[in-house]
């Protein structure tokens, strides 16, 4: 009771904790999902909202669906336009920032000279040079700033963003221009440099190749490797973050009773294809194959084989029996066989009727009336083709192509196929628009010589796993996932299954890894912040008719890798750096030893290897490959015996045995040319900036 009593007396206290915590859980869950959305990203403090970036996106996406004239963006496109977007933001907010503190600006003044004065820049005239005469267009680019109220939204915004690309690319040109003059040349340098590449050496060379040595003849320990790291240390520079993975794979593979299914349900596909009449064959065809029927003739020689072989020559109503090609069964019925032009060409005037609206008034019958006579004024010569096209065709194209559809594959021409390919070259018709808009009166312009193609119904069915296979190999890389949930429990059990471990790095934004296409799901899971090092994703991924099974194996933050995450990587160089301690000292011996070439080769137990015509400016060293230390001692030094040299394939005693007279160099050329050189190293300071940048990119988050 005394225990009760003292609980009662102090309950305050537990009531006080409970309420600190539930107060604390709230904040807490108030703080984490403060401001909704998180943003796209940032770089040096600038803002990238989600709102923005996806507005951006879709203003590129529209550029692309008018551009490509598709309504849809592939999934590819799609993603390169929002990795465009993203870039864009990064590159144009560390350019501002860099010219905003040197006061770089583009003036009203060199905006209008790029568009009307002498410096055109090279976007506007490449969009506004004139085709026919090769030369920038002045009027038309006056007529579009003298009428750029009277344009169109869609118009406008496209003129806009022409402007802002004009201005940011002259910007970064200062820039790029004010940072590549500051690169300097000395004269006294470059003469230096001009005298040594004068003249040409023959030499005489003992080479000891790092490969001279084996692995055993040396012993590394860990002080090596650390030596190596530090010097080499800008060599592991890492400019975004990375993560490495390991994985196992399980395919999902038809199996027996699988295969042996699919073939029942071919053979009662098949059985009912032959019962099939013509005019239920494409309703039969959509119903009960993979692709959709096709009503177009084409080439035997565009199926694949065997069914090229068993169409080409088949008459027209001839069955193709099932049979596996190309990983799925397929069966077919040869529909027609008729000799046919590959390509067609043909022009055409568009009549429309109020139907189509775009302030266009007349009836339906004033249409098909004024289509008759626009018909019969071509047919009697009365009027060329191209003629009506300018003056009664409501195509809004005709300015451009003047009527003309150009050269189309037989079947692309739509509902005006069949008419263009049943009528001759040079002749016209006309033809209702299936949309109820209005007529079409079309000339046959052009035609190939006809060749035998085909009609065919084909069905396709597809060889693959069953729901039930899936499941079953689903379930399998569950339990491996489940039961093994670190990475020395995931090696230990793969090595146990023969399973194959393999390797992955990869970038925050990638979507593919290690031949997987479709790893996107994987790439975002390693870079949650809740996956850690070592761990085993609970989610089984499914890849390209797989599970596959992934652990965390390590993370690169942006900046240096560490010497652990690199000390594997860097053992064979270090290795080699040993040899050639062991090859200097050797060689070192030899030559304190001899009196010359001769001597030092019978020392070393190796022969003498001549090259002639050396110079400072070759890009090899005879055989040995690149060499630029041993080309660089050899143009510095007095005819004899120089080394030894550390070189980049091993170590070298080099005699120089004559020189050839100096050829005469200009001087300033090769200063010019050498300042070049490093003015092109403007190319690298985009990464530059974004080395030193603070940028913080939350794309994955999203996509």
């Amino acid at each position: 009771m005394a225990i009760i009593g003292t609980i009662r007396k102090h309950s305050w206290v537990a009531v006080l904790i409970v309420g600190v915590a539930i107060l604390a859980f709230i904040l807490g869950d108030l703080t984490k999902n403060r401001g909704g959305i998180p943003d796209m990203g940032k770089v040096n403090g600038v803002t990238m909202t989600n709102q923005h970036f996806n507005e951006l996106v879709a203003e590129m996406e529209n550029n692309y669906k008018v551009q490509q004239q598709t309504a849809q963006v592939p999934a590819e496109a799609e993603r390169q336009i929002r990795e465009q977007v993203w870039q864009n933001f990064v590159d144009e907010t560390l350019m501002e920032e860099q010219t905003s503190k040197l006061g770089l600006k583009v003036t009203a003044a060199e905006v209008s000279d790029m568009y009307t004065g002498t410096f055109i820049h090279p976007y506007l005239r490449q969009m506004f040079t004139n085709p026919q005469t090769g030369q920038y267009d002045l009027r038309q680019v006056n007529y579009w700033i003298e009428n750029f109220d009277q344009l169109d939204t869609a118009q406008r915004m496209q003129w806009l963003e022409v402007e802002k690309a004009v201005r940011q690319d002259r910007e970064q040109q200062k820039y790029s221009n004010l940072i590549g003059m500051a690169f300097y040349m000395p004269k006294a340098i470059a003469a230096k440099v001009a005298e040594y590449g004068a003249s040409t050496a023959n030499v005489r060379v003992v080479a000891l190749p790092f490969q001279s040595v084996n692995d055993d003849e040396v012993t590394l320990n860990d002080a090596d490797y650390k030596n190596y790291y530090t010097e080499h240390r800008s060599d592991f520079r890492v400019r975004e973050e990375l993560r490495d993975v390991q994985f196992v794979s399980f395919p999902i593979n038809p199996t027996a009773q699988d295969m042996a299914d699919i073939q029942n349900d071919v053979m009662k596909v098949w059985a009912e294809l032959q019962t099939t009449t013509d005019d239920e064959m494409a309703f039969f065809v959509n119903a009960e194959s993979y692709r959709p029927y096709d009503s177009n003739y084409v080439r035997a020689s565009t199926f694949t084989a065997p069914l090229d072989q068993l169409i080409e020559g088949a008459a027209a109503g001839t069955f193709i029996e099932p049979q596996i090609t190309a990983g799925e069964w397929v069966m077919a019925k040869v529909m027609a066989a008729a000799m046919r032009p590959d390509s067609l060409r043909a022009s055409s005037i568009l009549i429309l009727n109020s139907n189509a609206g775009n302030g266009i008034t007349r009836n339906d019958d004033q249409a098909k009336h004024l289509a008759d006579s626009v018909l019969a004024l071509v047919n009697g010569n009365r009027m060329s083709f191209e003629e009506a096209v300018d003056q009664f065709s409501d195509d809004q194209q005709k300015s451009e192509n003047h009527g003309d559809l150009n050269w189309q594959l037989d079947g692309n021409f739509g509902f005006l196929n069949e008419k263009i390919v049943n009528t001759p070259v040079g002749q016209s018709f006309i033809v209702d628009d299936p949309r109820e808009i209005g007529y079409w009166v079309v000339k046959v312009t052009d035609k190939t010589a006809p060749v035998k193609k085909y009609r065919v119904a084909m069905i396709s069915h597809p060889i693959q796993p069953s729901s039930a296979t899936n499941r079953a190999v689903y379930a399998e890389a569950s339990k491996f996932a489940g039961q093994n949930r670190t990475i020395a429990e995931f090696t230990a059990a793969a090595q146990q299954n023969n399973m194959q471990v393999r390797s992955a790095r990869m970038s925050m934004m990638d979507d593919q890894m290690a031949g997987i296409s479709s790893a996107r799901s994987i790439v975002q899971w390693a870079f949650n912040e809740d996956s850690k090092i070592g761990s085993v994703a609970d989610q089984v991924f499914e890849c390209d008719n797989m599970f596959v099974v992934v652990t965390l194996k390590d993370v690169y933050k942006k900046g240096y890798a560490s010497f652990d995450q690199v000390r594997e990587m860097i053992e064979q160089p270090v290795r080699l750096e040993k040899k050639a301690d062991l090859l200097m000292a050797r060689a070192d011996e030899a030559v304190k030893a001899g009196k010359d070439l001769a001597s030092v080769a019978t020392k070393l137990n190796v022969a003498i290897d001549s090259i002639d015509s050396v110079s400072f400016n070759d890009y090899y060293f005879g055989r040995y490959g690149m060499e630029p230390k041993v080309q660089s001692a050899v143009a510095v030094a007095e005819n004899g015996l120089i080394g030894p040299i550390h070189g980049a394939n091993g170590v070298y005693v080099v005699n120089v045995d004559s020189r050839a007279p100096k050829a005469e160099v200009d001087g300033e050329a090769v200063r010019s040319r050498l300042a070049m050189g490093y003015r092109n190293k403007i190319r690298m300071l985009t990464q530059v900036l974004k080395d030193n940048a603070k940028i913080k990119d939350q794309r994955n988050k999203f996509f």
